[in-house]
């Protein structure tokens, strides 16, 4: 008899469900009006990774980090040996993006940069948002 009734319950809520959704009615917990709760920074990161030759290498392994948050966003360099990437941090004035590109293949030694926010672009600024953009470029060396 129990199952009976759960299964009733869940097929109950499923219909419900449906026909919320039919209304435009997803969810019953209001929008935030007033944009995020903590001001933020938006930081655009391009960049491009070469051997000596000024060749383009594919399938780099390239690292993102900050100083303050350690999320290790993992990426890989494309045919043009190019990546890019957008990101939202806590707005804080002293931090810094750490990029660490290694070589997969064994053949080139990794390589590491660190670049202050105060050293990148800043492309706009308001009391909840800086957006700064960034162009990294590596040369890595054969081992």
């Amino acid at each position: 008899m129990k199952k009976v009734v759960i299964k009733c319950r869940v097929w109950l809520n499923t219909m419900i469900a449906a026909v919320l959704g039919l209304f435009g009615i997803t969810s019953c917990i209001a929008p935030v009006m007033y944009g995020p709760g903590v001001p933020e920074d938006l930081v655009e990161v391009e960049g491009e990774v070469t051997n000596e030759a000024g060749e383009p290498l594919e399938s780099m392994q390239v690292v993102i980090n900050t100083a303050r948050v350690r999320m290790n966003d993992t990426i890989y360099t494309n045919a043009e040996g190019e990546i890019e990437r957008h990101y939202g941090f806590p707005q804080t004035a002293n931090d810094t993006l750490l990029v660490e590109v290694n070589d997969t293949t064994g053949l080139y030694e990794s390589e590491k940069v660190a670049v202050p926010f105060t050293e990148m672009t800043k492309e706009t600024e308001s009391d909840w948002e800086r957006e700064f953009s960034v162009d990294i470029k590596v040369q890595l060396k054969k081992k």
